[in-house]
């Protein structure tokens, strides 16, 4: 989804909000930007009020930043903020492993696999193949039946895509997640909690490095 692809259905600062976080979130709008009420008005064809509310919005989130006299930026990502999200995700995910192993069925195996081949088609598309791997991660907290776990998941998986997609550029790395995903369906498959917990880990790990390399952040 770009800047200007919204949903009609949702009300003007919805609309607004959706188009200019996602901008943020895939780094078309990359970190440090600065951002103008009148362009974002012009590309979203939406008037200026519903802008501001939703940039006042998103610097509430804390994915922009105003400075007196300045303006308004897109938030800089930096290492704390990876370290953060990072160590958050770690201990979701493996608690979603625990969790999940003794109830996965056949069927939950073999829609995560139709995920995983979804995601192939899009190798060379880091938008859609960022998208698709929050699917595939969103559905594996789903399969944990903890309705509160798949929230936290789903309130951190904006920040994941944000700090994730750039590590996308990096050479291999999208064929390198494709075969961590492959891993953790046959451990889940096998139903190997500790195997699967380690496919996780260092899925979760390499992300991080990656994540880190990208943006040009020391560990």
């Amino acid at each position: 989804m770009s800047l200007f692809e919204v949903q009609q259905s949702l009300s003007l600062k919805q609309q607004a909000y959706e188009g200019i976080k996602n901008a943020i979130v895939l780094h078309e709008i990359p970190p440090g930007s600065a951002l103008f009420e009148r362009d974002l008005s012009e590309n979203l064809k939406i008037s200026r009020t519903p802008v501001r509310e939703a940039i006042l919005l998103l610097e509430m989130e804390g994915w922009l930043t105003s400075i007196p006299r300045k303006g308004t930026f897109v938030s800089k990502i930096t290492t704390s903020d990876v370290e953060e999200v990072i160590q958050i995700r770690k201990a979701l995910e493996l608690l979603v492993i625990e969790l999940l192993i003794p109830k996965i069925t056949e069927g939950d195996v073999k829609q995560l696999h139709e995920i995983y081949v979804k995601q192939l088609d899009y190798v060379k598309d880091n938008g859609q193949f960022i998208s698709i791997d929050k699917d595939f991660h969103i559905y594996l907290a789903e399969l944990s039946g903890n309705q509160r776990l798949i929230n936290l998941m789903g309130t951190i998986s904006d920040q994941i895509r944000w700090f994730g997609v750039s590590a996308l550029n990096l050479p291999n790395r999208n064929e390198q997640t494709l075969k961590e995903h492959a891993w953790i369906i046959e451990c889940l498959k096998n139903k190997e909690v500790e195997k699967a917990k380690e496919a996780v880990s260092e899925h979760i790990e390499h992300t991080r490095l990656a994540i880190l390399s990208s943006v040009g952040l020391s560990e």
